[in-house]
C-alpha cells in the first residue's frame, strides 16, 4: 500500500488562469507515496467521491456545487493532471492511478463512500473498490467500463490512435486532445470562454499533455485485469446499491445494459440531452438525479445489505 503523509493546505484560487469566479474552491493538497496530489474537499455529508482519469477536477465543479450541500463531496487530480504537479517515475496506468487513489482514501480516512466514477476514472476506481469494499457504500456509474475491451473494436482503435507515437508528436505541439475535450463535441459544450480558457491551463505544459496521453493508450493494456475486475463486481460489490447514470445520447455500445447485468438490482438513469459529460451538459438534472437515488435507494438501504464476499484483487 502506498505510503501516505497528509499536509492539507487550502486557499481560494490558484494560478492566474484559474480564477475564483471559475474555480470557487479551495485548494487542498497531500503527499501519496511522495507525490504531491491536489483534490477538492467540499461540503459536509455523507463522503461522495468522483473519479476520472486522464482530465482534471475542474470537469466536476457544477456537480460539486450541487451537491456540497448534502455531501461531503471529493476528487482529485491524479500526477501530471489538472493542479497536481507530474512526478519522476510514476506511470500514468490505471494500476499506479489505482495505488494513488487508494492512498488517498486512506490519508483521508474516507469510510462509507459513495463512489462516482467516469471514464478512465472506471476501472481505477472499480479496482480500488474491489480491493477494499468495506470503505464503500454504493456506487454511481457513467460512461465507463468494467470488462474487457477486446469485443468493440472501435474503442480499441480510438485508443491505439490516440497512443500512437504520430499522435503524441502533434499532441505535444498543438495539445489537440485538451482543445477537442473543451470544444462543443466535449466537456466544453456548455462552457463559457473564460471556463474553457481555464480548464485547458494544466495542458499548457507538455508533461502534462503526455501525461494525459499515457494514461489513454495505456487503458489498451489492462484487459486481463479488467476481467478479474468484472467478475469481482458482481460478488464483492454485489450488496451495495448501484445507479447507472448515462447521457442518452452517447451509449452507442450499450454499456448501461451491461453494468445492468452485473448488478440487475440497479437503478438506470438518464440524462435527457447529455452526451458523453452529462453532468457538464445538464448539471441540475444530474445533481438531482444523484440526490433523489441516494435518499430513495442508499439512505433507504442502511443496514439492509452488505457485501456477500470479502474477495479481493491482488
Amino acid at each position: 500500500m502506498a505510503k501516505t503523509t497528509a499536509t492539507m493546505t487550502g486557499k481560494l484560487g490558484g494560478p492566474g488562469w484559474l480564477p475564483c469566479s471559475v474555480f470557487p474552491f479551495q485548494l487542498r493538497f497531500t503527499y501519496i507515496d511522495g507525490k504531491r496530489v491536489h483534490y477538492i474537499d467540499e461540503g459536509s455529508g455523507p463522503a461522495l467521491l468522483l473519479v476520472s482519469a486522464g482530465q482534471w477536477s475542474f470537469m466536476f465543479r457544477e456537480v460539486i456545487v450541487r451537491l456540497r450541500g448534502q455531501f461531503r463531496c471529493l476528487t482529485l487530480d491524479f500526477p501530471g493532471s489538472g493542479l497536481s504537479p507530474d512526478a519522476p517515475g510514476h506511470e500514468h496506468s490505471v494500476q499506479a492511478n489505482a495505488k494513488i487513489l487508494e492512498g488517498f482514501v486512506d490519508v483521508l480516512d474516507l469510510q462509507d463512500i459513495t463512489l462516482v466514477v467516469h471514464d478512465v476514472g472506471g476501472p481505477v476506481g472499480f479496482l480500488v473498490a474491489t480491493r477494499r469494499p468495506q470503505r464503500f457504500r454504493a456506487l454511481v456509474i457513467r460512461h465507463t467500463f468494467a470488462w474487457l475491451l477486446a469485443g468493440y473494436p472501435p474503442v480499441r482503435w480510438a485508443l491505439r490512435a490516440v497512443g500512437s507515437w504520430p499522435f503524441g508528436v502533434i499532441n505535444s505541439v498543438t495539445n489537440a486532445a485538451a482543445l477537442f475535450t473543451v470544444s462543443r463535441y466535449g466537456v466544453g459544450r456548455h462552457m463559457s470562454k473564460a471556463d474553457r480558457w481555464a480548464f485547458l491551463g494544466p495542458w499548457r505544459s507538455r508533461s502534462s499533455r503526455r501525461a494525459t496521453q499515457n494514461i489513454l493508450a495505456g487503458v489498451l493494456r489492462i484487459d486481463p485485469m479488467m476481467a478479474k475486475v468484472e467478475r469481482s463486481l458482481g460478488t464483492t460489490l454485489a450488496g451495495l446499491p448501484v445507479l447507472t447514470l448515462f447521457g442518452r445520447k452517447n451509449d452507442r455500445y450499450g454499456w448501461q445494459d451491461r453494468f445492468q447485468q452485473i448488478f440487475p438490482h440497479a437503478t438506470a438513469a438518464g440524462i435527457k440531452n447529455g452526451h458523453h459529460f452529462p453532468f457538464n451538459d445538464d448539471p441540475d438534472a444530474y445533481g438531482a438525479a444523484i440526490s433523489t437515488w441516494w435518499a430513495e435507494k442508499v439512505e433507504a438501504a442502511d443496514g439492509k445489505f452488505t457485501n456477500p464476499s470479502q474477495e479481493s484483487i491482488r
